[in-house]
């Protein structure tokens, strides 16, 4: 799902609970919601790294490989999302 559906429905939630929202409103809690998925998505994939990396502790060159590497896709990971705004 795009981020922006995901941001949207997210909203719409939002506005069923306080009805009163103007669109101005809306558009700064999509804003809003679009950050903090793109936050998670950050925040998982560096977990992700921490944990791999941690396996690879006794290997420096591969542990230094990966990390690159999934440093890369996450690069990647931020561009798409934002790409789908």
């Amino acid at each position: 799902m795009p981020l922006k559906a995901i941001a949207m429905k997210a909203v719409d939630e939002i506005s069923a609970a306080a009805p009163s929202l103007s669109e101005a409103d809306r558009t700064a809690i999509a804003k809003i919601v679009e950050k903090a998925v793109v936050d998670a998505a950050v925040s998982a994939s560096q977990r992700c790294a921490h944990i791999v990396g941690s396996h690879f502790e006794h290997e420096e060159d591969k542990a230094h490989q990966l990390a690159e590497r999934l440093k890369r896709e996450e690069t990647a990971l931020v561009a798409n999302l934002m790409g789908l705004r």
